[in-house]
């Protein structure tokens, strides 16, 4: 068995602020040892339920977060940016299941821990009518390869999240949002327990739960924090201005509504 495992740091138990998952904060250095010991919580759990082949994206801020010499050295490590395809780079059909650690709400969620959607220039974005997150980005485009999400781990707002659009998936929230910069957690052991324990349940049904893909054709809109940002982002090949601050993009396939989310959120982000 071959699992993928994309981690991020703002649903990391502990981590209550971007203080704590930002590099030029005094606080980043215990975040991210927060954040290792749940990568290596699911590694473990990976392990204990048969995988063979297991690797991580490191996938928060410049995706450099994860020290090598730390992370079980049973799993793979894939680090630093640019990544082609960002969270979810070295995802492709050969993986059996796919996990998501440190996961977070969509932008705008209340009482989501560090809420947002890849970066503070998105305000939403939807696809086919549907508002989405991180985790269903990213989900899809797992399903896009066939793959299932089969577990999750986060504050307890991403939880509820991802169920309505995977209801089978097995979840653990490590702690719930008090606003966007508070939040209440679980000890870090507890929180690595949780997440050792829902993996194993996740991979144990693997062949329950679906992979998440929605039916093409998509259109995808994004919705920017500032007009400027819509006036830089209609470069892209194929994009429509639809309001003073929306951007949409409609395909056929979802790897290259995926790639045309990715360039938005790139190009936005820089103005």
């Amino acid at each position: 068995m071959k699992l993928y495992i994309s981690c991020d740091i703002e649903g990391v138990a502990g981590v209550p602020s971007w203080e704590y998952g930002s590099r030029n904060k005094l606080d980043y250095s215990e975040g991210r040892l927060y954040m290792i010991g749940e990568v290596n919580a699911a590694i473990e759990g990976a392990l204990e339920s048969g995988a063979k082949e297991i690797i991580v994206n490191d996938s928060h801020g410049n995706m450099v977060n994860l020290l090598p010499a730390k992370v079980n050295k049973a799993a793979r490590l894939l680090q630093g940016e640019v990544k082609p395809w960002s969270m979810m780079e070295g995802m492709d059909k050969r993986y059996d299941a796919a996990a998501f650690i440190g996961y977070h709400a969509m932008a705008g969620t209340q009482f989501g821990s560090m809420a947002h959607t890849y970066c503070g220039a998105i305000t939403a974005a939807r696809v086919n009518g549907e508002v989405w997150g991180e985790s269903e980005f990213n989900g899809a485009f797992c399903g896009a390869h066939g793959t299932p999400l089969v577990f999750l781990s986060g504050d307890e707002a991403v939880t509820k999240e991802v169920k309505k659009f995977i209801p089978q998936i097995e979840t653990a929230a490590v702690k719930k949002g008090y606003g966007m910069r508070a939040a209440l957690s679980v000890h870090p052991e507890v929180a690595q327990q949780m997440i050792r324990e829902g993996i194993m349940r996740g991979l144990a049904r693997r062949r329950e739960i679906k992979p998440f893909l929605p039916k093409s054709p998509y259109t995808l809109e994004v919705d920017l924090r500032d007009p400027d940002m819509a006036d830089i982002c209609t470069r892209i090949p194929c994009t429509e201005r639809v309001a003073q601050r929306t951007i949409r993009f409609c395909h056929k396939n979802y790897k290259e509504i995926y790639r045309a989310f990715l360039s938005i959120m790139s190009l936005a982000s820089r103005v």
